[in-house]
């Protein structure tokens, strides 16, 4: 069975270089307090660099593509 799940995101582009995509159904107000490289996280990773963004309760927030 195929159980499709619609959901909205904020995305944000600035100079093409780079998009923000902001998580769905976060409280407002949550301030990012740490930010995870993907880099950081898988050595041999090859592309554009990605930023994962979360609160102090360790919920992502968004995440960060920058493409230059």
């Amino acid at each position: 069975m195929k159980r499709e799940i619609h959901t909205s995101q904020e995305i944000q582009m600035e100079n093409g270089d780079v998009a923000y995509v902001r998580m769905p159904k976060t409280e407002q107000g949550k301030k990012i307090v740490k930010s995870i490289m993907l880099r950081e996280l898988m050595k041999d990773y090859k592309g554009f660099d990605i930023v994962l963004d979360f609160s102090e309760d360790d919920e992502l927030l968004g995440i960060e593509i920058l493409a230059f």
